[in-house]
């Protein structure tokens, strides 16, 4: 069994230097891809993984909806009464912010398809349940947002890498 590793999926830096002492103490490769396809091939290595996907959350009001993003990466209708609750409105120009969460949703459904033995750890900047609702549907194995503190993401990936290895250790 390859070295397990870590891969972080975020455009700022911070949640990687939050884990870079964890990872060089239990000997993991701390990934930061920067592109989708990249952050992709790394799980085709088939070793121990957990990715970190940071997801744009909104701090204010939210958008309406018209729609949401399936496991499949397509578009779906809901019911009117979960509508207004689960998804970012599409508008002809959505705003970058708009366009990071959909890739960010997309890519989660992806790997959680593709790889299904990799822990994923969803984190958000704010409290926004619609979207933590999404992120566990996509398959996320645990959904970090306000008002949890980021302190306790190392203890949450510790967790999620021994329970991969457990898992990838008892198929061999």
């Amino acid at each position: 069994m390859q070295y397990p590793q870590v891969v972080v999926y975020e455009t700022d830096g911070l949640l990687a230097g939050m884990l870079r002492e964890t990872a060089k103490a239990k000997r993991w490769a701390l990934r930061e891809p920067r592109k989708r396809e990249t952050c992709l091939r790394l799980f085709s290595s088939l070793c121990p993984s957990v990715l970190l996907l940071k997801i744009a959350t909104y701090n204010g009001e939210r958008p309406v909806s018209t729609g949401r993003v399936t496991p499949a990466g397509r578009r779906g209708n809901l019911p009117n009464e979960e509508e207004s609750q689960t998804s970012v409105r599409r508008s002809p120009n959505p705003s970058d912010r708009e366009k990071q969460q959909i890739d960010s949703l997309e890519l989660l459904a992806e790997v959680h398809e593709q790889f299904p033995d990799t822990a994923a750890i969803v984190v958000g900047d704010a409290e926004d349940l619609p979207l933590t609702n999404l992120a566990w549907d996509l398959g996320a194995s645990y959904v970090l947002m306000p008002p949890q503190s980021r302190q306790i993401l190392p203890e949450i990936v510790v967790s999620l890498m021994q329970e991969t290895i457990e898992k990838l250790e008892g198929r061999q």
